[in-house]
């Protein structure tokens, strides 16, 4: 079983995960292209639904091909599988039954492939012991904070949850020395709250910080950070894709703000900012992991946060529209992958490789059939595909080993089955050359006793007639 995992699922996993990567990256650079063309015209939600398409990218493990696919600027060319024709396929069969197939050793090698393989596993491990002690600790910390009890701040949040028909029950926990309001927890969600903000802040900036964490709650953002975290451990060597999510949070802070904006009176709006700016000057890096759903500190998103703030305006079917049409083009030209051609000068490749395989595949069976095919040529043959496949590993050795020595005792039976029938002959011919002398002296003793016996009667008789006549 672990053979079998660490030559067949490890490497095919690993080489998936390499060439998935690669190819999130250029939707990167692609998405990121998009983004700046359309800026003036992608509301925030549109601009973080275009990293909604990078997740299903790394997530799933199969697109359908397509000649439009942007991934054939990196002329990846795949291998097509020679079409093998019946009688070809007949002939093989038939050889490889017949001709004996002697075992090999393949030395074992840790070639670069196996090496990167094994650090890949081993940032694998790494990246997911620290995430997840991290935020292990992070629940200890969060589960000893109380709940937050003062009316003022509760009926100010129940009204927010109401304006947004919100049902469920999230509760409200003090933070402790996470400075910033934070949303935590996705099966059993709850927001945190510092202490100074609930005596310090106005009923007015406590409803624009419910409607921002709302906002995430509604959104799904913890479940989606989860999804993007676990990717990034898997994909921990790419530095395009840890850009890609911390733009990706980026944007997904605006999409909140936007949401928000929409509960929001727009007389209100600069209040809005300003409150923002009031808790990025008390924010806190303390017990902050990227799992969790809060406010950013960082000057350019703080600066573009304001901006979409004051030019906020309701959704309009144009931008609706230009939306919608930027999702469904980078879905269309990234949401596939590239559609294997074959050249001419590759087909005729193929046709002579394949005339090549028919005739050295024919002149075995019929070496085969005329019994000419000894352990040499054998060991030419299996030397002659061996060349042909590049990619042979230890599983083949292995099973040709076991094949030869499987054969190897077939040949030890049946030596010893024909020394036994030799000793049962030769017993049963002595065995009938005992019988025979046997019967050879009971003859000559039978004829002896016959010649005794008329002699004695002869003698009888004689008698009997002399005392006859001299009566």
């Amino acid at each position: 079983m672990f053979h079998m995992l660490w030559h067949t699922y490890l490497p095919s996993i690993f080489n998936w995960v390499i060439e998935t990567s690669i190819l999130a990256s250029v939707l990167v650079i692609f998405i990121m292209c998009i983004r700046f063309v359309l800026r003036n015209w992608l509301t925030p939600q549109w601009k973080y639904a275009l990293w909604l398409i990078l997740v299903i990218r790394l997530v799933l493990p199969w697109f359908p091909e397509s000649s439009f696919s942007i991934y054939s600027l990196l002329h990846i060319t795949p291998v097509a599988e020679p079409v093998v024709s019946q009688e070809s396929t007949t002939i093989a069969t038939e050889t490889i039954k017949e001709i004996p197939v002697i075992a090999k050793e393949v030395p074992a090698e840790i070639d670069m492939h196996t090496i990167f393989l094994l650090i890949w596993i081993l940032g694998i491990l790494i990246a997911g012991i620290f995430i997840i002690m991290t935020n292990k600790r992070l629940y200890t910390y969060i589960s000893k904070q109380p709940l937050i009890t003062e009316k003022r701040v509760l009926d100010i949040y129940q009204q927010c949850k109401q304006n947004m028909s919100i049902e469920k029950d999230i509760p409200l926990h003090y933070s402790g020395k996470i400075s910033a309001p934070t949303l935590f927890g996705m099966s059993k969600p709850r927001i945190l709250l510092d202490e100074k903000h609930v005596n310090h802040l106005k009923d007015e900036q406590l409803k624009y910080i419910f409607y921002h964490e709302l906002s995430h709650y509604k959104r799904k953002d913890i479940g989606m950070n989860l999804l993007m975290n676990c990717l990034l451990i898997v994909h921990w060597f790419n530095p395009i894709l840890w850009y890609a999510c911390r733009a990706m949070r980026e944007d997904q802070e605006i999409a909140c703000d936007n949401l928000a904006l929409t509960f929001i009176n727009p007389a209100e709006r600069i209040a809005y900012g300003h409150t923002i700016i009031t808790l990025v000057e008390q924010y806190s890096t303390y017990y902050q992991p990227s799992t969790l759903a809060h406010f950013s500190k960082n000057k350019i998103r703080l600066k573009r946060r304001i901006i979409m703030i004051k030019k906020f305006n309701k959704k309009s079917q144009l931008l609706t529209a230009v939306g919608f049409i930027a999702i469904l083009g980078v879905s269309a030209f990234s949401l596939v992958d590239v559609k294997a051609e074959t050249t001419e000068s590759q087909k005729q490749e193929m046709a002579a490789k394949m005339k090549q395989e028919d005739a050295v595949k024919q002149e075995a069976a019929e070496k085969v059939a005329s019994g000419e095919y000894d352990e040499k040529m054998a060991a030419d043959y299996k030397l002659k595909m061996a060349g042909e496949k590049a990619t042979e590993n230890a599983t083949d050795a292995e099973i040709d080993q076991k094949i030869a020595a499987a054969m190897a005792e077939k040949k030890r039976q049946m030596a010893e089955e024909k020394a036994a029938e030799s000793d049962i002959d030769k017993k049963m011919a002595a065995a009938t050359e005992e019988k025979k002398r046997q019967m050879a002296k009971e003859n000559v003793a039978n004829k002896a006793t016959g010649e005794e016996y008329n002699e004695k009667a002869a003698a009888d008789y004689k008698l009997k007639m002399a005392q006859e006549n001299a009566k």
